[in-house]
């Protein structure tokens, strides 16, 4: 039963389906991590990983990535520090948060985190496998778009030789940005502090969401 919903999630995410709405937040993300995806289609300095189909690359700094699936923009970070040197954190639940939950696997750690946004919509934050997406989307569109993030960080893999060269070079930690992905966001806004300092993507006619307030 477990490798079928492993298969059926997958299908969906590849296909662009909608129709998880039997399945809850955490049998996705609990099936979809424990399954072993091999595919890798965006290579980077240090790792790679598979983007499912219908998603683009807006914006790539160093371990940091803004990806959009139509309108929706995903906030990709990846601590490649923390993953070199090994770092554990321990997960507390908000109690507050509609979501909130470890995730553990074998030896990778992350957890779960939905928040109910200032203008109703939900604020996402899925970290796992030293990496963490983060993402505002409509209530109708959580399962999928929790989907497309846990595929992302369960396809992650980690060019252990890369980083070692990287890090006696120092050019790892020189280009390793102030961000806790060990800690949920204050706010739903929080990872655009981080966006803008790399130069945020712009599209035509984008609009200000009010969501985002910065703290």
């Amino acid at each position: 039963m477990k490798k079928f919903l492993i298969i059926f999630i997958l299908l969906i995410v590849s296909t662009g389906c909608v129709s998880i709405n039997s399945l809850s937040y955490e049998q996705i993300v609990n099936n979809l991590l424990a399954s072993s995806n091999l595919l890798s289609n965006e290579y980077r300095s240090g790792y790679l990983y598979y983007l499912p189909k219908g998603m683009r690359i807006l914006k790539n700094t160093g371990s940091n990535e803004i990806i959009a699936k139509e309108n929706t923009k995903y906030y990709l970070y990846i601590d490649l520090v923390s993953y070199y040197k090994k770092v554990k954190v321990d997960f507390k639940e908000n109690k507050s948060a509609v979501i909130s939950q470890k995730i553990e696997n074998g030896d990778k750690f992350g957890y779960l985190e939905i928040k109910k946004t200032t203008n109703d919509k939900y604020f996402i934050e899925i970290m796992y496998n030293y990496a963490k997406i983060e993402v505002i989307v409509e209530e109708d569109e959580l399962k999928n778009s929790i989907a497309n993030c846990a595929t992302i960080l369960n396809s992650i893999k980690y060019q252990d030789k890369v980083l070692a060269n990287l890090m006696e070079e120092n050019s790892l930690m020189a280009s390793e940005i102030s961000y806790n992905i060990f800690e949920t966001a204050k706010t739903e806004s929080g990872y655009l502090e981080i966006a803008e300092e790399y130069g945020q993507y712009q599209e035509k006619e984008e609009t200000v969401d009010p969501d985002f307030i910065r703290r």
